[in-house]
């Protein structure tokens, strides 16, 4: 293994522990805040952006589970971290993080990826209601007369497109303010750069 692979590898361990400390600090925060969205996904989708899908489902799935020590619902969610990981990878590898209108229909596709994942989850395991500030929402719709799963993924549907299009603006922001000089150094090809207005 020759010395630039290891140090593409030492600076990735380096990345991955400030992914997952993006998704906690804003996520909790927001949970605690009890508001209807999550934002607890940025730092996914941004080392998506940064470096592939790979690292930004690492970055998802261990954001959720050294979470879950604070909020023991979380690791039921991996796996739609890994989906919000797989489906920015596919869209970034597109260059659909190039372009505020290419940005809000990722945002979109993502959260709908994300609720398709989720509810299930939300129904059958939580019986519609967690700790989250959407479960207010749930709970409105259930007592008006709506089913729990009707109400569930009523829920997700006005919740996560809203939710993951505000994340995924607020990660291409953040990766668009980076040095070009640091952006160059990932191991990211360039053109995957180049194609979502980064280089």
């Amino acid at each position: 293994m020759n010395e630039q692979k290891i140090d593409n590898r030492v600076r990735l361990l380096a990345i991955v522990p400030m992914g997952v400390a993006i998704n906690l600090a804003i996520g909790l925060t927001v949970s605690t805040l009890k508001l209807p969205i999550f934002l607890d996904a940025i730092g996914t989708v941004l080392f998506t952006i940064l470096c592939g899908w790979q690292i930004g489902a690492t970055v998802g799935v261990l954001s959720f589970l050294v979470g879950g020590l604070v909020n023991p619902l979380l690791p039921y969610f991996v796996f739609t971290q890994f989906t919000i990981a797989g489906v920015a990878g596919i869209a970034a590898s597109k260059g659909w993080f190039k372009g505020t209108l290419r940005v809000v229909v990722t945002g979109i596709v993502i959260g709908y990826a994300a609720a398709f994942v989720s509810c299930p989850v939300i129904a059958a395991v939580f019986g519609g209601i967690t700790n989250s500030g959407e479960s207010l929402i749930t709970a409105f719709l259930i007592k008006t007369g709506h089913s729990l799963w009707q109400s569930v993924a009523t829920t997700k549907a006005w919740t996560e497109p809203l939710d993951k299009t505000l994340q995924c603006l607020a990660a291409i922001g953040i990766a668009k303010s980076l040095p070009k000089t640091l952006l160059s150094r990932l191991e990211t090809p360039k053109s995957f750069m180049r194609k979502n207005g980064l280089l």
